[in-house]
């Protein structure tokens, strides 16, 4: 009995000694390309699934989950969401994926690591210290289960199979899939910028305005009229510097076609 209470003392002496040494000497590599350790890695992840199988435990899984609308739309969340990190079979790894420390699963490789109830659960809420992302605050459940709907049915896909589904889901989506926010730092639409800059309709149809006091029934007079222009040589106005300063300037050279991010992002 005295041995173990000596034992039991040394550890906590110990443990006292050790931990503030950690935390305060930066001797810990926290860098994302070292890997961890054997015995890290497993002390990591059998943490990490033994929580998630906790709380995944009274998930319920919908009925007629691979409904086929279901999976559509988990195949265009997917590529809105998740493609970046969890690499479609077939296709090359992103700097993302490769740079992640753990290296995130494939996407064939998620569900057959968990159960639907454990994916939704990971959709939803993420993974600490992973790159796992929660998409539960910013999505509803149902989007989410499309999600795993789509993982499930990709779980020993081709990547003939990946790119049908994907060509199908993208040929079905509605106007309005969800995905009105952004995923990252992608410009607004098209459509929006040209709202905002004023382009309703054809290009350059509010490039003419009307002179200040002029009516607008002038707008609808025939421009081309000969003698409505003033000579070229009188419309000079020699106070505004050397003939030619307001010439056309050249139109700057397009950056080169390589700019060393050949790769995908």
């Amino acid at each position: 009995m005295k041995t173990v209470i000596i034992t039991l003392v040394v550890l906590i002496v110990g443990a006292v000694i050790a931990v503030p040494t950690v935390v305060y000497s930066g001797l810990f590599n926290v860098a994302a390309t070292w890997r961890d350790p054997a015995p890290v890695a497993w002390l990591l992840h059998s943490t990490y699934a033994n929580s998630v199988a906790v709380r995944a435990d009274e998930i319920q899984v919908p009925e007629n989950l691979g409904g086929r609308e279901r999976v559509l739309q988990g195949a265009r969340n997917f590529m809105a969401m998740c493609s970046g990190c969890h690499t479609p079979p077939g296709k090359s790894k992103t700097p993302v994926s490769t740079g992640l420390n753990p290296p995130p699963p494939d996407l064939a490789e998620v569900i057959p690591h968990r159960t639907l109830a454990e994916a939704f659960w990971v959709i939803k809420n993420g993974v600490r210290m992973t790159g796992m992302p929660a998409f539960g605050p910013t999505h509803k459940d149902e989007e989410l289960w499309a999600l795993v709907a789509f993982l499930d049915q990709m779980s020993e896909a081709t990547p003939e199979a990946y790119n049908t589904l994907v060509a199908q889901a993208k040929r079905s989506a509605p106007a309005d899939d969800g995905h009105g926010h952004r995923h990252g730092n992608e410009p607004e639409s098209a459509g929006q910028n040209a709202h905002d800059a004023g382009g309703h309709g054809e290009p350059g149809h509010h490039d003419t305005k009307p002179a200040h006091g002029q009516s607008s029934d002038m707008q609808g007079m025939d421009m081309g009229q000969e003698d409505t222009a003033p000579p070229a040589a009188e419309s000079a106005s020699p106070s505004h510097g050397a003939p030619g300063h307001h010439d056309k300037q050249p139109a700057p050279q397009p950056e080169s076609a390589d700019d060393g991010h050949d790769h995908q992002h």
